[in-house]
């Protein structure tokens, strides 16, 4: 079995520098993008960060450029990544037992490549991962089928020997339609609207990564 990991939410506890950023500005302009439908909220955060940023200056904050809006997250995000975020609770033992066990490993995630080798590379893990699956690298989102048939062809084997962790409700979705096996991962209270639709949807579902058995392997 392969292992496919999402990063913020499930291996990073990082949702916070998205949201807070993104519900900042929704507020301003007087959306909530907490109450969006889970459909349009999926959609979005498939988005890759200038696609987000294209989509807000459009249909959000639209007296700001896409300049504008880019420059708002940028400084965030980088300075997040690069000096702060930190991982959840036990994914960095349970990393390092998956390494140990020469379980090869890989990145699914709609935050570019750029950013998670900074933080990755803090926190001394950057060698856990054989590649990485990121909108930047691929010219793709998670939503789309490209972009997990793309992890099942760097893998080399059948999508059902692969599992995905991952916190989020459309990309279990998605990464299920190319036949990968699927590991909901709880991220309170950032996915607490979508967790009963995640169990359903997924094939197994934890607390954290840290509480899954290498005997389910």
């Amino acid at each position: 079995m392969k292992l496919l990991f999402d990063c913020d939410g499930t291996l990073l506890d990082s949702m916070h520098i998205w949201v807070e950023p993104i519900n900042k500005i929704f507020n301003k302009y007087g959306y909530s993008f907490e109450g969006l439908e889970k459909k349009e909220k999926g959609i979005i955060e498939a988005l890759p960060l200038s696609g987000m940023v294209t989509y807000i200056a459009k249909n959000i904050a639209k007296d700001m450029t896409e300049e504008e809006v880019n420059n708002y997250f940028l400084e965030i995000v980088e300075d997040g990544y690069k000096n702060h975020l930190m991982p959840k609770d036990g994914v960095l033992e349970k990393l390092r037992e998956f390494y140990d066990h020469d379980i090869e490993m890989g990145i699914a995630s709609s935050t570019d490549s750029k950013y998670l080798k900074l933080a990755f590379k803090r926190l001394g893990i950057d060698h856990y991962f054989t590649y990485y699956n990121t909108p930047d690298l691929l010219n793709s989102k998670k939503s789309d089928e490209k972009f997990w048939q793309s992890a099942i062809d760097n893998f080399k084997i059948d999508p059902e020997e692969i599992m995905l962790f991952d916190d989020a409700l459309y990309a279990i979705k998605a990464a299920k339609k190319s036949g990968i096996k699927t590991c909901g991962v709880r991220d309170f209270p950032y996915n607490k609207n979508e967790w009963e639709d995640i169990k359903k949807f997924s094939d197994i579902y934890l607390e954290g990564i840290w509480d899954f058995d290498l005997n389910n392997l």
